[in-house]
């Protein structure tokens, strides 16, 4: 990935009547006569959508594109969808750009264009912020999925994991733009190509038609549209095999089969083991895309453990640094505060009561925070519309919170009630519940999985029960740990009630919910006791004082005298990231990659192989609402195929196989 996590320039536009045209590439985004024609001829009917709809064999369908733009194509497509009977079926539009337009832009193409005002209304409500990397949006009524890649076209299919159906090869022609058309983003087209998948592109030059080509595509040229005489087509047969095997350094044990995805492999029907935000977010992840799907708890109701805490906040400590750990973290946000927000919103959840994301403040609470802060607004990473600068005087004006430091606002997160959300997302037509229900042993079948001794079968099963992941022979190298975190309850009054805002330092403290304020939290790996404990209350008092110390007086709290609280275990992983993908074969992973601890480094390996229809999202640790959500859509793109949400690099530094490779180099099983 590019070692710039720095914004993307805005695509500077010129209007020529009601055409609009790149400054810097001299060249117009769509026709000047007629450009839903265009697309309709060049995109729609070229490669046969609405036919291919009409005889879909599964429930998905995605089509790619390269070059976003004004998003004329992905409206046209979006309408079709919406004329069509789609029942359960769920369309994913994965699209890159390396100029996004501004708001106002995509607002200027709407107003010509009155048949698609509201579907642009509801793009630019979720638009994302001008930030390079993977931003995912989502329509929940339309069971639609938009994944915006921002960022340059080679670098960013390259990087994608995942099986298309349709190419809509879209973008400057390459006289004005020849760096996108480079020979690595055909081999990357093809890479991306379901067997059969077709292809569309406004341009017949020669270095197009070559690339695609050589890349193994079928090309052909057919009647063009308009002035355009000729357009070219094609269609993708794949002659070879999937490599097999591959050196240490693209590290085989990773490796997805994708392609072995059809519809005849996937599953029909889901069993997920927890009824947490890890698992309820699966399940509506999957529910949504038309799978009927069964969640299976121990507890009589859901989030009852560390999803269990009466208010949390969407958070995560944004850096400059361009790692997949922080990549992972950065994308979570950005996805989870719209996902969030859109489910909420669709079940009629009124904003105010039991969520509210009007923003998360955050304190320079010390001079490494301040630093990471000042590094942030002076790199110019985040604009305005997410993140603002508040200085001393602002907090105290602007939110009537007395500080004596500074800090920032991100302004799409906020807070909410876990046990609420975790009800929402349980909510849907193709989830049934089975709480109360502990699963003990599961047994691999031909077909499947079958859950505890003569109990139901599934052909695909999601782990997402926190430390009960590793109870299987099959998941015991996992390194899962319990950290124990205890929460205070500090009464609201009169004095508090302008509190509006989560606000995070050392600890945090939420607005009033249901009359009360939840303040923490503690953070003790060593400390195993369930009951509440005096100098832990006192603790998170103390942390309230000494960063908000009017607000802790307004709350007029005696540590001494604190009662109420809750403790829960988060559950954490060594590197602080989570687990989420498919689980690895352990018996195959430790015969094929023995040589890795006796530094046989120069063979190639053969790629992993799996359990087949096992898949796990757990070690969220205490950034959960954050991380589940994100979590479940790589979770749904494995099982459905779908491009993934997030760059193959930070799958990698997710994925369960990691612990047990490290395992395998430090001959834990010699």
């Amino acid at each position: 990935m590019s070692n710039s996590p720095s914004r993307l320039t805005h695509a500077q536009i010129l209007w020529h009547d009601q055409t609009p045209t790149s400054s810097l590439f001299g060249d117009v985004y769509f026709s000047d006569e007629d450009g839903i024609a265009e697309t309709q001829h060049v995109f729609i009917n070229n490669n046969r959508l609405m036919e291919r709809w009409q005889q879909l064999s599964t429930n998905r369908f995605t089509i790619g594109e390269t070059g976003f733009g004004t998003g004329l194509n992905f409206m046209c497509a979006l309408q079709l969808w919406c004329s069509m009977n789609r029942g359960n079926r769920h369309l994913h539009y994965v699209s890159v750009e390396k100029f996004p337009l501004r708001s106002e832009d995509l607002l200027s193409v709407a107003t010509r264009y009155p048949q698609f005002d509201a579907l642009y209304q509801r793009l630019i409500l979720q638009y994302p912020a001008n930030v390079r990397g993977f931003h995912r949006l989502f329509f929940p009524d339309l069971n639609v999925t938009l994944n915006l890649l921002f960022g340059d076209a080679s670098e960013y299919f390259q990087t994608l994991d995942g099986q298309v159906d349709a190419w809509f090869l879209d973008g400057f022609a390459p006289s004005v733009n020849p760096d996108m058309w480079q020979p690595a983003l055909f081999s990357a087209i093809a890479r991306l190509s379901k067997p059969g998948a077709t292809l569309a592109t406004f341009t017949c030059a020669g270095v197009v038609k070559r690339g695609l080509m050589e890349a193994g595509f079928n090309v052909k040229k057919v009647p063009g549209h308009g002035r355009k005489r000729e357009i070219l087509t094609a269609d993708y047969t794949p002659e070879a095999l999937p490599t097999r095997s591959f050196k240490p350094q693209q590290k085989p044990w990773f490796h997805f089969p994708y392609e072995t995805i059809t519809a005849a492999t996937t599953p029909t029907n889901v069993a997920i083991i927890g009824a947490g935000l890890a698992g309820c977010a699966v399940a509506r992840c999957l529910a949504q895309r038309g799978f009927e799907v069964t969640v299976y708890d121990t507890e009589v109701e859901p989030a009852t453990q560390a999803s269990g805490n009466p208010t949390g906040m969407t958070f995560t400590k944004l850096s400059v640094h361009d790692i997949p750990q922080n990549r992972y973290y950065q994308s979570a946000f950005l996805y989870s505060c719209r996902w969030i927000r859109k489910v909420l919103e669709f079940a009629n959840m009124a904003e105010g009561e039991d969520w509210n994301f009007n923003g998360i403040i955050q304190l320079a609470f010390n001079e490494q925070e301040a630093n990471d802060q000042q590094l942030l607004l002076d790199t110019d990473y985040w604009p305005t519309d997410w993140l603002q600068p508040l200085t001393v005087k602002a907090l105290k004006t602007r939110y009537n919170v007395d500080s004596q430091w500074p800090g920032i606002l991100l302004t799409q997160g906020g807070w909410l009630n876990p046990r609420m959300l975790c009800d929402v997302l349980l909510k849907h037509r193709n989830i049934k519940t089975q709480l109360g229900v502990g699963i003990n042993n599961m047994q691999r079948l031909s077909h499947g999985w079958q859950l505890n001794t003569n109990g139901e079968s599934y052909s695909a099963v999601v782990l997402a029960s926190a430390f009960s992941c590793n109870q299987f022979s099959f998941t015991d190298y996992l390194p899962l740990r319990s950290v124990r975190g205890q929460v205070t309850y500090l009464p609201a009054n009169p004095a508090t009630e302008h509190f509006q805002h989560a606000i995070n330092y050392d600890g945090y403290i939420n607005p009033a919910w249901h009359g009360f304020h939840c303040v923490g939290a503690t953070f003790n790996p060593k400390i195993t006791t369930p009951q509440l404990r005096s100098q832990d209350h006192e603790w998170n008092y103390e942390q309230l004082r000494s960063s908000l110390p009017q607000l802790a007086q307004d709350l007029a709290a005696e540590p001494s005298s604190i009662a109420a609280g809750r403790v829960g275990f988060r559950c954490q992983t060594p590197d602080y990231l989570p687990i989420v993908g498919p689980l690895p074969d352990p018996d195959y992973y430790k015969v094929q990659y023995a040589d890795l601890a006796k530094g046989f480094l120069k063979r190639e390996f053969p790629v992993g192989e799996y359990l087949p229809g096992l898949f796990i999202s757990t070690g969220h640790g205490s950034r959960g609402i954050t991380s589940a959500p994100f979590a479940a859509e790589i979770v749904s793109s494995y099982i459905t195929g779908e491009p993934q949400a997030v760059d193959r690099e930070v799958l990698r530094a997710i994925h369960p196989a990691r612990f047990l490779v490290r395992n395998i180099v430090r001959r834990v099983y010699d």
